[in-house]
């Protein structure tokens, strides 16, 4: 029974040296292509080869993080992430926090060492990064008839012993010599702490412990007989084949587990689509609240549009008595205009009308000088440079008269007072930092 992280690492670390070397007799550096949908990890090798890879998680050098393959479930198909949620089951069980922990900072070599303990829960124990891009490593456990050991060696054992400890540090190495013996399936011995026999097949091996690091090695005779070996061998295949189907059992756990996670970011999903239409919703009835209104027929209010029937014009009236055919003169009102003495009157003539300029006579408003015609000779007789230096003073001095009747137009002012807000909201969102998905955080999109 472990009770820590190094542990885990430990009990597996012999025989993941011996596992790998057969990966890399099998693949070598040939290129390869996965395909987690199908669990497939096909090498471009004569003949071809095609593994089942089990996905752990991800290593991202730019993010700095691990992420476990079960951070979010119903990504990948419940076979693929079954390893890791072994090692979170079994981290739960001994509280081990980097098994439980779905985003942990990286350290050094943190990827790998996950991945050596995960073998010892699982009884996978080959392993293989697959380049992602962007600094992200994807590690897999693999599965695979073609990754079968032969039967243990002494000989093979002595080797696997020894390249380990030159290239690992192990810290436990009575713990991982014991382990190796029950994964592997040869027969561990033990005379006192100090020593230990390592039988197989073949022969025998001595191994000489000093404080529990292993300080010699030798040759010695075998301590049992084949049909222990034989008993030895089935033990360490039971064990993998009770691991596999705790394996498959779990498997119905994440697809419970992937099943809920998958209902409630649907659930999410539709309460941000709903609040983003209430959201418009509440915008377009604040737009029609300011937008123009358009004219209506007031109750009670008559339109001027049919006020006078076509054969009640208001102007087909009989001309004035004191009217006379070519002249038209304008006249004092009687009321409260009666009081002034003199007014300016405008007076056309027939020779006038149509003129490059309109000729003008001072009269004064009575009714004597209305009813007489006043010749058109005597506006002609008005200085010409008078006329001039109006027209140039207007020209230069008067602007143009706007169109003071036209109504400002409120509908494009509100609609360009939405583009400008929604523009400085798009603004203020791409200046903070963006939460990232589950396959940006997990493959460093």
């Amino acid at each position: 029974m472990t009770n820590s992280l190094q542990d885990l690492i430990d009990a597996s670390i012999f025989i993941s040296t011996e596992y790998q070397a057969r990966l890399a007799e099998l693949v070598g550096t040939s290129e390869w292509n996965v395909d987690f949908t199908s669990q497939s990890l096909d090498f471009e090798t004569t003949p071809p080869l095609s593994l089942k890879p089990h996905l752990l998680g991800t290593e991202s050098e730019n993010r700095g993080t691990w992420i476990w393959s079960w951070q979010q479930l119903g990504y990948f198909p419940d076979s693929v992430v079954s390893a890791a949620i072994q090692a979170r089951e079994t981290g739960e069980r001994d509280g081990l926090a980097e098994l439980t922990t779905d985003e942990l900072p990286l350290s050094e070599s943190l990827a790998r060492r996950l991945t050596l303990a995960t073998k010892t829960i699982s009884g996978l124990y080959a392993h293989y990064p697959l380049p992602a891009g962007a600094g992200v490593r994807a590690w897999t456990l693999l599965e695979g008839a073609e990754l079968t050991l032969e039967a243990p060696t002494y000989k093979g054992i002595g080797r696997v012993i020894a390249k380990t400890l030159q290239s690992e540090e192990v810290h436990n190495q009575v713990l991982a010599v014991d382990s190796y013996a029950q994964q592997r399936g040869f027969h561990i011995a033990w005379d006192t702490e100090a020593t230990a026999v390592l039988t197989a097949t073949d022969g025998a091996l001595r191994l000489w412990f000093d404080e529990g690091r292993i300080s010699g090695i030798e040759q010695a005779e075998p301590q049992v007989g084949p049909e222990v070996l034989e008993q030895c061998a089935a033990a360490a295949a039971q064990r993998r084949e009770s691991l596999a189907a705790l394996r498959a059992e779990i498997e119905r756990v994440a697809a419970a587990e992937a099943a809920a996670q998958n209902a409630q970011r649907e659930q999410e999903a539709a309460e941000r689509a709903a609040a983003r239409a209430e959201a418009e919703a509440e915008r377009a009835v604040e737009i029609a609240e300011h937008a123009p209104v358009a004219e209506t027929e007031v109750p009670g209010v008559e339109s001027t549009e049919n006020l006078y029937p076509a054969d009640e014009a208001p102007f087909d009236q009989e001309p004035a008595e004191h009217a006379e055919p070519g002249l038209v003169t304008v006249e004092t009102l009687p009321g409260e205009y009666e009081a002034e003495e003199t007014e300016q009157a405008r007076v056309y003539t027939d020779e006038s009308i149509g003129a490059e300029q309109p000729e003008y006579e001072t009269v004064e408003a009575s009714a004597e000088y209305a009813e007489e015609p006043v010749a058109a000779e005597a506006a002609a007789e008005q200085p010409v440079e008078v006329e001039q230096e109006a027209a140039e003073y207007e020209e230069q001095h008067v602007e143009p008269i706007r169109n003071a009747g036209a109504a400002p137009d409120l509908q494009a002012e509100h609609e360009e007072a939405a583009r400008r807000e929604q523009e400085e909201a798009a603004r203020r969102e791409a200046e903070q930092p963006k939460k990232k998905g589950f396959f940006s955080r997990f493959f460093g999109l």
